[in-house]
């Protein structure tokens, strides 16, 4: 149900999440400088992190690896280097993205950073050990409650 009860067909995940914490009151500070904040980092995972994250995925995982020239691989992987190291010092002092406040911010960003790690294997390739605030931080995303229900869709015997 979108505004006034009427239908509201949504694409677009970012778009989706600001939605549903709209709509639901949560994810996102009521404090505009703060929600502004979550927004902004919304905005990098949907820019930077998930076109990044999947382009390694692509040459890591699937057809990538049998390119003689390894500089398209490279370029992506120094790429998500690069952003995992500014999640890092961002991290460095907070909990979450947008401080103490679990947001949409997170819940767009730590799935991409778990299937960087986790589906596509590429952990090593992009040093992931380094990035020790990132990885505190997907440790505690993926024990959230819902997380980890949500992880279990469709239910795993």
């Amino acid at each position: 149900d979108g505004p006034g009860g009427q239908p509201l067909p949504l694409f677009e995940s970012g778009a989706i999440l600001i939605y549903l914490a709209d709509k639901t009151g949560q994810l996102l500070p009521k404090d505009p400088a703060r929600r502004y904040e979550a927004l902004q980092w919304l905005m990098f995972q949907m820019g930077g992190i998930g076109p990044m994250f999947g382009q390694v995925g692509f040459f890591h995982k699937f057809a990538g690896k049998e390119y003689e020239d390894k500089r398209p691989r490279d370029r992506y992987i120094n790429e998500a280097k690069r952003l995992l190291a500014v999640l890092d010092q961002h991290l460095a002092d907070r909990q979450w993205m947008v401080g103490e406040q679990y947001s949409i911010a997170d819940i767009a960003i730590f799935p991409w950073v778990r299937n960087l790690v986790g589906y596509y294997g590429a952990g090593e390739l992009v040093e992931f050990d380094r990035f020790v605030n990132v990885k505190r931080v997907l440790a505690a995303f993926v024990d959230r409650p819902a997380v980890a229900r949500g992880l279990n869709i469709p239910q795993r015997g």
